[in-house]
């Protein structure tokens, strides 16, 4: 093993540290997470779905990238997991 100091950014989370204990965060993560999916100065909106609604595989357009989608549902899990 070796000393690299100080730790300040580990598997998503930020590290500080103070003389109470130490603090994680998960700021900088989220923030990437939605420089990724280009969505950083959108602005939320309501979007009503009826009540029992019942989707299939069919109803809408297919995503131009899944790849993306599956990187963001991933990523929005360990995100909450963590």
């Amino acid at each position: 093993m070796k000393d690299l100091g100080h730790v300040s950014y580990f598997l998503g989370l930020e590290v500080s540290q103070s003389s109470e204990g130490y603090y994680l965060s998960q700021a900088k993560y989220a923030f990437d997470l939605l420089s990724r999916a280009d969505i950083i100065d959108n602005k939320t909106e309501s979007t009503p779905l009826k009540i029992n609604c019942k989707l299939t595989r069919l109803d809408g357009t297919p995503l131009a990238d899944p790849t993306l989608y599956r990187q963001l549902v991933g990523s929005l899990v360990y995100l909450t997991a963590t």
